[in-house]
């Protein structure tokens, strides 16, 4: 299975999480002040890129002859995180992992969560990834195998989610119409190692969490 793991320059991930994710197969992303993480670690990513405003000048000279440096200009259309999937899907991997895409700026984790939409759209499982969460959109119903914290919370994106259902939780539910701040499916639980979840229509966003 191949893999794309980008590190963005929100709150760093734990060396344990990224190692928990990498292989050797892995094609590894810098984003702008992500590289501070992997300079940290002594790991070096395949590419680094971004308008390089946040990134100190001695962590990219530390880059520039050790990986291959992508730059944009700082008044762009797109943010650098979204630079680094475009490149990401170039790989055509089965799976992205965005890590450093949550933390002080709320801002930029609400446009980060378009990104898992569009990956979605082009056929790639993406998530987004710290150490307390791990969230995830689906486009039809499904299994979800509990592998990543104690919680599980259901979100509606964009629109309602029609037809919403889901068995093998502490609390199920059937039949449901979801919307973008429903209260109804935040921290459920686990009873079974796999739940069902079924729907109609819309785009489901997954929240698996931990405290």
């Amino acid at each position: 299975m191949k893999k794309v793991i980008i590190v963005s320059g929100g709150r760093k991930p734990s060396l344990s999480l990224y190692r928990s994710l990498y292989d050797s197969e892995c094609r590894i992303i810098a984003v702008d002040s992500g590289a501070e993480f992997f300079r940290e670690n002594g790991i070096l990513p395949h590419i680094l890129l971004g308008d390089f405003d946040s990134i100190t000048e001695e962590t990219l000279h530390y880059f520039e002859e050790k990986t291959e440096l992508i730059r944009y200009e700082e008044e762009k259309d797109f943010t650098d995180t979204e630079a680094a999937l475009e490149e990401a899907l170039k790989e055509n991997p089965d799976e992205i992992f965005l890590l450093g895409c949550t933390g002080n700026r709320l801002d930029h984790f609400i446009g980060n969560l378009s990104l898992l939409e569009k990956a979605l759209h082009r056929g790639v499982r993406a998530f987004i990834m710290d150490d307390h969460n791990k969230i995830f959109m689906m486009k039809k119903p499904g299994i979800i195998r509990k592998d990543f914290g104690d919680y599980i919370s259901f979100q509606a994106f964009r629109g309602p989610v029609k037809g919403f259902g889901v068995k093998g939780v502490k609390y199920p539910l059937w039949d449901y119409e979801l919307v973008l701040g429903d209260s109804m499916n935040v921290s459920n639980e686990f009873v079974e190692k796999y739940i069902s979840v079924t729907f109609r229509e819309g785009i489901l966003m997954v929240f698996m969490t931990k405290d």
